[in-house]
């Protein structure tokens, strides 16, 4: 078959998106090419070669030729099986990690034929990474800006659509204060910007699709002309008068490269949203348990770097759930300007963020959770919590410290300062939520004296519940519990005491007070379950 070179798994993954395909076990990294797709069939000789994508159509995890496939190939070529369930996906992993081979688990909801269609049509049309005609290496700038300040004879600068600068030449040209500043701060100097923007010089560039002489008072003459992809600008190329003088020559010249610099720009856009795409569904698939911790590590650049997961819900309650892709898009924005090592997915509601740390910015990940739940309340119009987990060692934690956040963004928000709250800062919340949450996974811990006490209010209207956890608000403290009851302390302590003698709670012992605290904390947070208890019998 055909060979092409540019497509590898990294890209492939991409294209197919992690709800339905997902790495296994990937012992040579995600670059692998490939250049082929075969489907597997048991009952003939096939030949499979480097970088082949191999369909194990119709292969079990259990089946012995699952087996036998996967010891038979190395580990730069690509086996694909359908996984229905964990245990499955166990077997392989076993099996891939055993063998040293590429596996990805495909999901039972995609064809066959449909991965076998989009293997051929991304194999076919992914082109190399080449050279140009000029020789220029497709999707270098850099080394774009040096041929055209060759032929141009005078420095380049390209610009992206913010003005800041992506690339600029390197041939020795002389420089004048306007490219220095540019090189050095990334963007031209604000006093050029201002007097670009009131000469019209700026709406000028972007109406134009013709290179625009620019005589600043303090520089040299420069031609400019806007990197356009359709409709869109993608940037600006800049050359300034240095050797000759700029004439038609040059300006022909300098649309014919910012036409090759739009090629570039976009072919980079959708490879860093492809990026995006697979770290995004390596994410997912990670906080569900799904994903291999290496690959994800590895992938999401994890390695050797201790870090955060955040969280984020729209508060609305009442209120229809949002559209999360405008909220994501925030996130991934915040997250990529601030550490490039970040990743961002959505799910169930909710969008999560890895966040690298380090001890010289421990307070970051808060400090960026507050500045996107703000920009998401002026820009997006939505009210947002987020939950900060604890730090995070290794991607196999992931699926936990889900868990841990998703609790957190759980807990009632008592008063705004906590719209942003870390694993960190509360510790008792949580592990006060996980045991609620073993309590419900588990009934027979709610039975005793406590679930007797729900009974009763359910059923004949007394406020035990109530009166008792007044009482452990207030640390036992019987007149500041019998105000927040409205009755007098001595009432309470009565209502106590019939509890006792009723229903088997002995405050004075440590121990029941601990159980009828979190037995009282589990039927406050969920209502529901007294509406499940028996009734009592007569």
């Amino acid at each position: 078959m055909g060979a092409a070179a540019g497509l590898t798994l990294d890209t492939f993954l991409g294209l197919v998106g992690g709800d339905f395909v997902d790495v296994v076990h990937s012992p040579e990294g995600l670059d692998l090419p490939v250049v082929a797709v075969l489907i597997h069939d048991t009952s003939t000789a096939v030949q499979i070669n480097s970088g082949d994508l191999v369909l194990g159509i119709g292969l079990r995890a259990a089946d012995p030729d699952t087996e036998r496939l996967v010891a038979s190939v190395g580990a730069d070529t690509v086996l694909a099986f359908k996984v229905h369930d964990d245990a499955e996906r166990a077997r392989i992993r076993t099996l891939s990690e055993a063998h040293g081979t590429t596996v990805l688990a495909i999901s039972p909801e995609m064809s066959w034929d449909q991965l076998h269609s989009l293997a051929r049509t991304s194999i076919a049309s992914a082109s190399a990474t080449a050279p140009d005609e000029r020789g220029v290496p497709f999707g270098d700038l850099f080394a774009l800006a040096n041929s055209a300040a060759a032929m141009l004879e005078g420095p380049v600068i390209i610009d992206d659509e913010r003005m800041e600068v992506i690339a600029f030449s390197s041939l020795g040209d002389p420089i004048d204060g306007i490219r220095e500043h540019s090189i050095l701060h990334r963007r031209p100097p604000r006093e050029f910007m201002d007097w670009c923007e009131s000469t019209g010089i700026l709406p000028r560039v972007r109406q134009s699709l013709t290179p625009v002489r620019v005589v600043p008072p303090d520089g040299a003459t420069r031609l400019v002309t806007a990197i356009r992809g359709g409709s869109d600008i993608l940037g600006y190329l800049w050359v300034a008068e240095s050797k000759h003088k700029l004439d038609q020559h040059s300006a022909d010249l300098l649309a014919e490269t910012a036409r090759v610099a739009a090629l570039q720009l976009l072919r980079s856009r959708i490879s860093e949203d492809l990026d995006r795409r697979l770290r995004s569904d390596l994410l997912r698939n990670a906080l569900a348990g799904r994903a291999n911790a290496t690959t994800v590590q590895s992938r999401l650049g994890l390695d050797g770097v201790s870090f955060r997961l955040v969280a984020f819900v729209p508060d609305q309650p009442g209120s229809p759930p949002p559209a999360l892709r405008p909220l994501e898009d925030l996130v991934a924005l915040r997250v990529e300007a601030s550490r490039r090592r970040g990743a961002v997915t959505s799910c169930d509601g909710r969008i999560y963020a890895t966040f690298p740390v380090d001890d010289r910015t421990p307070d970051e990940p808060a400090r960026l959770a507050r500045e996107i739940t703000g920009q998401a309340h002026r820009q997006l119009h939505l009210d947002l919590r987020a939950a900060i987990s604890g730090e995070i060692g290794s991607a196999a934690q992931l699926a936990e410290a889900r868990r841990a956040v998703d609790r957190l963004l759980d807990l009632p928000l008592l008063d705004e300062s906590r719209r942003v709250i870390a694993f960190d800062d509360s510790i008792a919340d949580a592990i006060l939520s996980e045991i609620t949450e073993i309590l419900l996974e588990r009934p027979r811990l709610l039975q005793g004296g406590v679930a007797g006490m729900a009974v009763s209010d359910r059923d004949c209207g007394t406020e035990h519940l109530a009166s008792l956890r007044a009482f452990f608000d207030a640390g036992g403290d019987l007149t500041a519990a019998g105000r927040a009851v409205y009755v007098h302390r001595n009432t309470l302590k009565y209502r106590l005491t019939r509890m006792r003698d009723i229903f088997g709670v002995d405050l004075e012992d440590p121990t029941q007070r601990l159980v009828a605290q979190l037995q009282v904390a589990a039927f406050s947070a969920h209502p529901e379950l007294q509406e499940e208890l028996p009734p009592r019998p007569h």
